[in-house]
């Protein structure tokens, strides 16, 4: 993502706030859709959390991606409209249509004709998937998975090395 773009998008450019919000619609859309599974709703989401990067967009300090603060925003609408709701996640979703083609050639590195890699993420608990998927997948630091999911660092760091040990024990005992 441009900084030039994210500055004049900063700065009130109608043409560049445009073009963030059509670079990452599909993004927001499809970690929505993967909280909600509801189409009326993640879209609602969506709105609302662009309306709320229009309304912060002067606050953007560049000290993440645009990406990781977009998603911090839909994650906690999500999480918002499922408490309004009275529902819990049930899968934390891994990031679909990222910036970068090259993070999808990264994904296929993690998967040996022995075991699958969605399979293992799968048997994690949600928030063990989540801190592993933007941990390894998406190469988050610990800063900044705390900073998405408001877990301490502390747990972060637990959760890693519980569900490291989980997978690890799953592929030595070729469950998957």
């Amino acid at each position: 993502m441009s900084e030039e773009l994210i500055r004049k998008a900063r700065d009130g450019d109608i043409q560049a706030i445009n073009e963030l919000i059509d670079n990452h619609k599909d993004l927001a859309f499809s970690i929505a859709i993967k909280y909600l599974k509801n189409t009326e709703d993640a879209e609602d989401i969506v709105q609302n959390s662009f309306f709320i990067v229009l309304k912060s967009i002067k606050n953007f300090r560049n000290e993440s991606k645009f990406s990781t603060w977009l998603f911090t925003i839909v994650y906690h609408e999500c999480l918002k409209e499922l408490k309004s709701k009275n529902q819990k996640i049930e899968y934390i979703p891994q990031f679909i249509e990222c910036e970068e083609e090259e993070e999808e050639e990264e994904e296929e590195t993690f998967v040996s004709n022995d075991y699958n890699l969605e399979n293992l993420l799968k048997v994690l608990k949600p928030n063990e998937y989540t801190v592993i998927t933007l941990f390894y997948l998406k190469e988050k630091s610990i800063k900044d998975i705390a900073n998405i999911t408001s877990l301490s660092k502390a747990n972060i760091k637990v959760l890693l090395h519980r569900s490291r040990l989980k997978m690890k024990q799953l592929i030595t005992e070729k469950r998957i």
